[in-house]
């Protein structure tokens, strides 16, 4: 027996115990339905390096694939349950879908279909400098090690790292210090295997803020790293 199941979403814009599953020797069972998983981001052909996560409401279990080299990832399920479906876009998980897989007799195969419309600009989450410098702090390096990771699922994609001041000091300074900021995350990135060429880096200094007015709170959230999508 064979199922289709197709989402559609729409996206504008971590996880406790992970069960990461191989698609090799996947054999379905009267228990386990095995799911086909694609991904088709903003209307292009299925897409490699991209993460699943099915999460069961009975057990709060999740299991976690990511598409391969056939822009395809597999993976067994247990059935007479519910799972929350979400995907990452980029660095960031999105709630999608809800997927019942009911106990059936005999053996059963899915078809999972995720299609969204991936964002282009992202906030490095958990990115830090030493004060007025452009050193990376050791607290840095777990987001960017996923990013390195993600680059690396990703083949084809090239990013630019843009950083942003506030506007504490003067313009100058400012747009130095940003592009010192961004050359230092390139440079980890180069660092952990990223070919130089997919990551390009831009320092904005204070042009581009995200918060008005001159409050901690508003000036915090203008000092930050972005990652752009220049090509997927």
């Amino acid at each position: 027996m064979k199922n289709s199941v197709l989402f559609f979403a729409t996206a504008l814009l971590f996880l406790a115990s992970n069960l990461f599953v191989q698609a090799q020797d996947l054999i379905p069972t009267d228990e386990k339905a095995l799911i086909t998983v694609v991904v088709h981001p903003d209307g292009q052909p299925n897409a490699v390096g991209e993460t699943v996560i099915f999460k069961s409401q009975k057990t709060g279990k999740s299991y976690s694939v990511i598409t391969g080299s056939d822009a395809q990832a597999k993976l067994l399920l247990p059935e007479g349950d519910t799972y929350e479906i979400s995907y990452k876009d980029f660095l960031m998980k999105k709630d999608y879908s809800l997927m019942e897989v009911p106990a059936e007799p005999g053996i059963v195969y899915y078809d999972v279909e995720v299609i969204y419309t991936p964002s282009k600009i992202f906030k490095l989450e958990n990115v830090y400098f030493d004060f007025a410098k452009a050193t990376l702090r050791p607290e840095s390096y777990p987001s960017l090690n996923e990013l390195a990771d993600l680059l690396k699922a990703k083949p084809t994609m090239t990013i630019e790292v843009g950083g942003h001041t506030d506007d504490v000091g003067d313009d100058q300074s400012n747009m130095v210090l940003s592009q010192q900021r961004a050359d230092a995350v390139r440079n980890y990135l180069i660092g952990k295997g990223i070919p130089s060429g997919r990551v390009q880096a831009k320092g904005y200094g204070e042009t581009v803020p995200v918060a008005s007015g001159t409050s901690d709170d508003a000036r915090q959230k203008n000092r930050r790293t972005e990652v752009k999508i220049l090509t997927q």
